[in-house]
């Protein structure tokens, strides 16, 4: 039997070698979790709280619970239930999500999700994987994007990507490496983690106003719609912040964040960040 080449590629030893790659990580993923599972019911330990803040804040996962304050102003901002109001209840709400939203006891609550599913040799490897030289040099441009001149550094960098565009050449330089930006922010979750703030604290303010929950299908899809949205500016963002990182760099970047274990733990952060969003203390 003979196949075209599309097919033929398919069944090449090279693909079926990726096939048996990708089903291994779904059964290690299948397995880590299993395990978390049975180790919630147990405290965490003061080893796994120490190794959950540190992946925490080399993730970006703490820092993004910071915006959460902002994403609440924009969400009561926008729903109707809060402008229908009158201005006592609609101030009455506001504290109570205010209240509800403190970003310390957000990350202690993430911290301690996080902990719970603690799993020494995935979570060391993960650590270990996180502090080798390119992970800590990506992480240094990161945090210079915290400096206060970022933000008209972004702004002006943007304005230099719309010109580029129209630049044959360029646009050309350009597309490919934001080909690779966006597979980072896949690998890293950032737009994805990004969108499923905004959701779910926007989730809060609707039912603080009134409205009925929302089904898990449709916050799913909020999340999905938001990351669609949220993508480009994202990759704007990464192309700023990586500027300085050649094309080598940011692959092998990708490549280490493509870590099973390291998808794993990102999973879990992310549900981790979902459960805290849903039920702030």
């Amino acid at each position: 039997m003979k196949f075209s080449p599309r097919i033929a590629a398919r069944f090449s030893p090279s693909a079926a070698s990726a096939v048996a790659r990708r089903a291994a990580s779904v059964l290690l993923l299948a397995l880590l979790s299993l395990s978390a599972a049975h180790a919630q019911d147990i405290a965490p330990s003061a080893q796994a709280l120490t190794a959950s803040r540190q992946l925490l804040d080399w993730l970006g996962v703490s820092a993004l619970l910071e915006q959460a304050p902002l994403a609440l102003a924009n969400s009561v901002e926008t729903e109707p239930g809060f402008r229908q109001a009158s201005p006592q209840q609609a101030a009455l709400w506001r504290r109570q999500l205010t209240a509800r939203f403190k970003v310390p006891a957000l990350q202690q609550d993430l911290l301690r999700y996080v902990a719970e599913r603690y799993q020494a040799e995935a979570f060391e490897r993960a650590n270990a994987q996180l502090q080798e030289p390119l992970a800590r040099r990506v992480r240094f441009f990161e945090l210079a994007t915290a400096q206060p001149s970022a933000v008209r550094g972004l702004r002006e960098f943007r304005e230099e990507l719309r010109r580029l565009e129209q630049k044959r050449d360029a646009a050309a330089r350009l597309a490919a490496r934001r080909e690779l930006v966006r597979e980072l922010d896949t690998a890293a979750g950032t737009s994805a983690l990004a969108a499923a703030l905004q959701t779910y604290v926007g989730e809060s303010v609707r039912r603080s106003a009134g409205a009925e929950p929302a089904s898990p299908d449709l916050l799913r899809a909020e999340v999905a719609e938001r990351q669609r949205y949220l993508a480009p500016f994202t990759e704007d963002y990464l192309l700023y912040a990586y500027r300085y990182l050649k094309d080598e760099e940011l692959a092998a970047y990708r490549d280490l964040l493509d870590d099973t274990q390291l998808q794993w733990l990102l999973n879990i952060c992310q549900q981790g960040l979902i459960a805290t969003l849903q039920h702030p203390d």
